[in-house]
């Protein structure tokens, strides 16, 4: 391929891919869709560049190239790399944030339970401690063994 239509070709495919990624941030951060399918696009978009990197790369090697035209596909290269970076970030950004979410609602239920336990412990000391010396000795006999949680 001629190295001159390389980088216009490439620019138009980066911008198509920044135009999606740009699209992507803003779903994820207003919850539009859900963050698998964030994610999953966003990784996507890592593949798309490889081709057309390899192609910039096969063409930055070339012998027969002006100054005008490396310094031309180096800017496609940084910008490029650039790309590949924030997309990665942003992938990161939101596999992050789906992890804290389930945490969050993991450790809600878990605190939940934890709290409903311990009232029940609470309650169970209040009773015991307010308990008559008779009817906390009907109780001790009547009662078979228990755990230290009951």
């Amino acid at each position: 391929m001629n190295s001159a239509a390389v980088a216009p070709e490439i620019m138009a495919e980066l911008a198509a891919i920044e135009n999606r990624l740009i699209t992507l941030t803003r779903e994820g951060s207003e919850a539009v869709r859900p963050l698998d399918q964030v994610i999953g696009e966003l990784d996507s978009l890592a593949q798309q560049m490889r081709p057309h990197y390899s192609k910039l790369q096969e063409t930055l090697e070339r012998r027969d190239l002006a100054y005008e035209q490396v310094a031309g596909l180096e800017e496609v290269r940084k910008r490029m790399l650039w790309l590949y970076r924030r997309s990665r970030l942003e992938q990161l950004f939101y596999a992050k944030l789906k992890l804290e979410r389930s945490l969050r609602d993991l450790l809600y239920r878990q605190i939940l339970e934890a709290y409903d336990e311990f009232s029940t412990m609470e309650a169970t000391e209040s009773h015991l401690r307010g308990l008559p010396d008779d009817l906390l000795a009907a109780e001790l006999l009547r009662e078979g063994p228990r755990s230290s949680g009951e």
